[in-house]
């Protein structure tokens, strides 16, 4: 009798237990459909292979593709995009979620009035076949939170004003910024000449840094690699013209300063002339041999680039 009873009870115990599970899996199912429909944008990051700003004033602003070396502009020029900053906007806005359905269906004088019936700002993302159009209106009464719909749907949202900002990126973040690209570490040798004449060689061999020119002596490890990851890692602070007919405007065609890099493996060195100063923005305008528009520089990396042979001897 005893041994009946205690099947009994495990019978039940296990049927409870099953139940409890069935009921679990039905609530995080629940959950997850949940979870979805609070997604602003129904795809993930990774679906993303081209998307575009468009203003009501001036039309497509920027289209950015992606492809096997990373995000590429081709409207309105073609140049290398910031893969980081793009990966960071592209996930503030994919992530983002719906703050409220504020109508089903609107009328077109509601359309109008929260600024929806002739959107100012909308950015197309293209996945797969698929196209989605987000397009943002006013900003609410709180300035917090901006009204948005899709593009052939008629919902209208209340979105997060953050999306927005995010999705009004300018071509100037969305492009590549970086000066020159190299791996610090890698880098075989570095010139900093001067117009003056006067020149800075620096050489690196298994992990030891010396000096060559204007005398030899060991560099200072740490000093060097500042410098280098300073002009890898400092951004381009402006665009100047991207097909220069000519360059003495700049003061490239006999530049202030002249930086050679040569890394390990490359065959071709990578050179940066710098030349004018722009007073007005405080910067230095330069250009490299692998580019051929114009760039503006910091001020403050020009004058790290001027630094006397003490800057980067060992002990100086």
């Amino acid at each position: 009798m005893l041994f009946k009873k205690t099947i009994f009870w495990f019978i039940a115990l296990a049927g409870l237990f099953g139940a409890f599970l069935l009921i679990e899996d039905r609530v995080g199912e629940h959950e997850q459909i949940a979870e979805a429909n609070l997604k602003l944008l129904p795809f993930e990051i990774d679906d993303v292979a081209e998307f575009w700003i468009r203003t009501d004033k001036n039309g497509i602003r920027v289209r950015v593709t992606r492809n096997e070396e990373g995000w590429w502009l081709n409207q309105p020029l073609l140049a290398r995009g910031d893969d980081e900053g793009i990966a960071k906007m592209l996930k503030n806005i994919v992530k983002s979620r719906k703050d409220a359905v504020l109508f089903n269906n609107p009328d077109s004088a509601k359309l109008v009035e929260l600024g929806l019936a002739e959107p100012e700002l909308e950015i197309t993302f293209r996945t797969g076949n698929d196209v989605t159009t987000l397009q943002f209106g006013n900003k609410g009464p709180t300035l917090n939170v901006t009204y948005g719909k899709f593009k052939g749907e008629a919902a209208v949202y209340r979105i997060h004003s953050d999306v927005r900002r995010e999705a009004d990126a300018s071509v100037y973040a969305l492009r590549d910024k970086s000066t020159l690209a190299y791996d610090p570490l890698k880098l075989s040798r570095i010139e900093i000449a001067r117009r003056t004449g006067d020149k800075v060689v620096i050489v690196h061999e298994r992990g030891r840094w010396d000096m060559l020119q204007p005398e030899q002596v060991q560099a200072d490890q740490a000093s060097v690699l500042e410098t280098l990851y300073a002009i890898k890692d400092t951004p381009v602070k402006a665009f100047i013209d991207e097909g220069p007919a000519e360059l003495t405007r700049y003061g490239l065609e006999a530049p202030f300063v002249t930086v050679t890099v040569e890394e390990k493996g490359k065959k071709e060195a990578q050179v940066l002339r710098i030349g004018s100063r722009d007073r007005k923005r405080r910067g230095y305008f330069a250009k490299s041999n692998r580019a051929q528009n114009v760039i503006l520089l910091e001020e403050k990396l020009v004058k790290n680039l001027l630094a006397g042979k003490d800057r980067w001897k060992d002990g100086g």
